[in-house]
């Protein structure tokens, strides 16, 4: 029995896939089924019923496997301990992650924490943040990072930093640094879709003014954030994203930005990450490192 073996069982376990296993392990789904396989002859027992498309655990799959992860974290935790005899640290670090962490803060984050851990591999998938609080509670990423707290009795929620909504418009089109809604009622507006962590709370936000979106001129929608900075750059109408999210468009006069009257609470970005499961050394390390380098986001702003 090797513990890359065992790495591979936690991780099929977890899915209930050996794809998504082999995906999140940089391997091939056959190299997972034959390490799997020669598990299984190691042991003399089956790991895993294939019921259909779907995988299950046996009874003794289920027995060995909170053994696995005692093993796997000690040897983690070994590994780590001794990092700075050894040339590099092998790790993975999976992340879940709203857009806006996603674009703009992970990849600045993860090439300086890189820089200084060589060998520690990762994987980052953006989805809204109610789906990033899913995977979270699945298995699927070890890490969130995410723009408001969904199931909070199942998840730890660390603040990382604040940023502010702003109104953003077409650059040839000059609104005042300062601006309320009632003045922007004839204006089209264009939006996230409703899973936005960033549109979740701007609705939290005016209704505090007894503000409806509906009460706006709402002509569309874009699911990507991106693309939504390009309608707005186009001239197809005007919205309200995150502040980090703007920076780059408006520092090259892509886009105007201006402060919303009605928006002068500022929304906090978070780590989060499962109460019951006992983060990697790495992923740990991760964190405290993000915590020291916030001078690296409020750059951007």
């Amino acid at each position: 029995m090797l513990l890359h073996q065992l790495e591979i069982f936690k991780q099929v376990a977890e899915k209930n896939s050996f794809s998504k296993a082999a995906q999140a392990l940089f391997l091939s789904q056959s190299t997972v089924s034959t390490h799997i396989s020669n598990l299984e002859k190691y042991f003399g027992s089956k790991l895993f019923d294939r019921l259909g498309k779907e995988i299950v655990l046996t009874p003794f799959g289920e027995k060995l496997y909170p053994w696995a992860i005692e093993i796997l974290n000690l040897k983690d935790r070994a590994l780590w301990e001794m990092k700075d005899g050894a040339p590099t640290i092998e790790g993975h670090l999976r992340f879940a992650a709203s857009s806006v962490p996603a674009h703009y803060l992970l990849p600045r984050l993860l090439s300086q924490f890189l820089g200084k851990y060589n060998g520690i591999r990762f994987a980052v998938v953006q989805s809204g943040s109610e789906s990033v609080a899913e995977k979270l509670i699945n298995g699927d990423a070890e890490i969130g990072m995410l723009g408001k707290q969904y199931e909070e009795d199942q998840l730890v929620y660390l603040p990382y930093i604040e940023e502010k909504l702003v109104l953003i418009s077409a650059s040839d089109l000059l609104l005042p640094p300062r601006i309320s809604l009632t003045e922007l009622k004839n204006h089209p507006f264009i939006f996230r879709e409703s899973d936005s962590g960033t549109q979740a709370n701007l609705v939290r936000m005016l209704a505090l003014y007894g503000i409806n979106l509906s009460h706006l001129k709402t002509i569309g929608y874009f699911n990507n954030l991106e693309a939504l900075k390009e309608g707005v750059k186009e001239g197809i109408g005007i919205s309200i994203i995150s502040e980090i999210a703007a920076a780059d468009y408006v520092r090259s006069k892509k886009l105007n930005a201006s402060e919303v009257v009605e928006l002068p609470e500022k929304r906090i970005l978070y780590f989060a990450y499962h109460k019951k499961r006992t983060l990697s050394p790495w992923a740990q390390a991760f964190i405290e490192f993000s915590m020291t380098k916030r001078s690296l986001i409020t750059e951007m702003l």
